[in-house]
């Protein structure tokens, strides 16, 4: 079972989305996960912007943000192409090109 959770870049604690809009999106996120093989989904709000959510998928914490309207707008058709380009982050960081996106 895939696990998402929402955290909080200032301290670390964990909150939830509880928007009626994000079930939609949370489902989506979860399916997207469960088929390409990641068990956990982390977003990390930023400190300085509270839509701001950074993407984490497993263990690697992405230099991608992802809305926060994703959720509370309900945009369930756009989060899985959102995850995807994340996803490109996370395998341009292993590669090493992560240095040239700054």
């Amino acid at each position: 079972m895939v696990e998402i959770k929402f955290r909080n870049e200032k301290d670390g604690g964990e909150f939830q989305m509880t928007h009626p809009r994000a079930a939609r999106v949370l489902a989506d996120v979860r399916a997207w996960a469960d088929r390409n093989g990641f068990e956990h989904v982390t977003f990390w709000r930023d400190p300085e912007d509270d839509h701001k959510l950074w993407v984490q998928l497993g263990e690697d914490r992405l230099n991608y943000w992802i809305h926060d309207s994703t959720f509370t707008e309900g945009k369930h058709e756009t989060v899985e192409m959102q995850l995807d380009y994340a996803r490109g982050a996370q395998r341009r960081s292993a590669a090493g090109y992560d240095k040239f996106d700054k």
